[in-house]
């Protein structure tokens, strides 16, 4: 007596699993590249901004005769912290000794600079400490170095932030680096007491720019390249 066969069309119950296991392995697989590129993205979106806002003002202050500055929102304890902190960057031109705000851009969600190593609140690297750069010194903007100004801009609290300056010959004294990375926020009462709103993440992701003493910015696309 013949047995009957069964269809080729038909799946069993263990062969159900491995389909279903291999969709969501690859479902999986391909978020995680488009979440990447995404983290890419905003980086490099990030440091074209920062880029064309420096050349702006170099350009303007040889244009106009007049001294240029940007500035870097570095106020931690600022009640809008958590959206601005180390994200808005403005553009200011000093006329008759007044600084006047010329522009305001606020980088990418999720991308922030680096402060200068003596302005990093104590939590904003997380429990890994500072960032490092590959030959083991400290990765941090070191172009950001002057005493912070207090001002308010595009905000009707003063906050403090780190400047940058550029004068009528398109020269600065404030040459160095400026690191961007990828960062996330810290639970809502992280921002008082002098600490961070955002923790940093993921060293290994860090872009940034080297502006140079004739006021010029280059890119740099690595951690290896600071």
């Amino acid at each position: 007596m013949m047995r009957p066969c069964r269809s080729n069309a038909a799946f069993t119950l263990l062969e159900l699993i491995v389909v279903i296991g291999l969709v969501a392995g690859l479902t999986l697989m391909i978020a995680g590249g488009v979440a990447g590129g995404g983290r890419t993205a905003a980086l490099q979106s990030a440091q074209a901004s920062v880029a064309n806002l420096l050349t702006t003002a170099r350009l303007q202050a040889m244009a106009t005769g007049n001294t240029m500055r940007v500035l870097v929102q570095q106020d931690s304890a600022h009640p809008l912290a958590a959206e601005r902190y180390l994200r808005v960057l403005t553009l200011e031109e000093l006329r008759a000794g007044v600084w006047e705000t010329r522009q305001v851009i606020a980088l990418p969600a999720g991308v922030h600079l680096l402060p200068h190593q003596n302005q990093a609140p104590a939590n904003l690297f997380g429990a890994a400490g500072p960032w490092l750069k590959v030959d083991g010194s400290v990765l941090h903007s070191s172009a950001l170095f002057r005493p912070p100004v207090n001002r308010a801009v595009d905000s009707p609290l003063a906050e403090n932030w780190a400047e940058l300056w550029f004068s009528p010959l398109g020269t600065t004294p404030t040459a160095g680096f400026i690191v961007l990375g990828l960062g996330r926020p810290e639970p809502p009462a992280a921002g008082a007491g002098g600490l961070s709103p955002i923790g940093l993440h993921n060293p290994d992701a860090a872009v940034g720019l080297q502006l140079t003493s004739y006021g010029l910015t280059l890119f740099i696309n690595d951690r290896a390249g600071f």
